[in-house]
């Protein structure tokens, strides 16, 4: 996936009579498009990362689709009867950082009933091992579903982090 930004600035008044907005740069991002780390159709492994199943076998992949890479939980030809798998970012540290959002997009397909969906939680005592015993809280977040058009990908919007200033997170999803 590509992104582009543009921003025009553009005024009709005094250049001391305006104020340009400050232009904050997020201090990290996953866009899986570092494509010497993907490798298509594996078992996602990337540093840091935890790929996690707790019910069947399925694990999280990398993939990637006219030089875009992404990460994908697809369960088609699985023999299991449940499968629930999590994918845990790396500890971030947001201790030094104030008004923290957190975004990302989804996108579904071929998905058959409600209950196969996505969610995102997020803990502040992960210790990087034991995934269920580690206290997870469901984040509100917007999140593409069985209603969504094949493929069609859907901004989560910006949610608020500020109840874990001061400490390490781990986002699950």
């Amino acid at each position: 996936m590509s992104i582009l930004c543009l921003g025009l600035f553009t005024s009709c008044v005094n250049d001391d009579e305006f104020a340009i907005p400050e232009i904050k740069i997020p201090f990290y991002s996953e866009d899986f498009q570092n494509l010497d780390e993907i490798q298509h159709n594996t078992v996602l492994d990337l540093t840091g990362w935890t790929n996690f199943a707790e019910k069947g076998s399925v694990l999280w992949f990398e993939r990637i689709f006219e030089e875009d890479g992404y990460a994908q939980f697809n369960t088609f030809g699985s023999l299991d009867s449940k499968n629930v798998s999590w994918l845990i970012s790396p500890s971030l540290d947001i201790s030094e950082y104030e008004d923290v959002k957190f975004s990302f997009q989804t996108a579904q397909n071929f998905v058959s009933s409600d209950a196969n969906k996505l969610e995102v939680y997020v803990s502040s005592n992960f210790d990087g091992t034991n995934v269920l015993t580690a206290k997870w809280t469901k984040l509100n977040a917007k999140i593409a579903d069985r209603n969504t058009k094949g493929y069609t990908f859907i901004n989560s919007g910006e949610i608020s982090l500020n109840k874990y200033t001061n400490s390490k997170i781990f986002i699950l999803i």
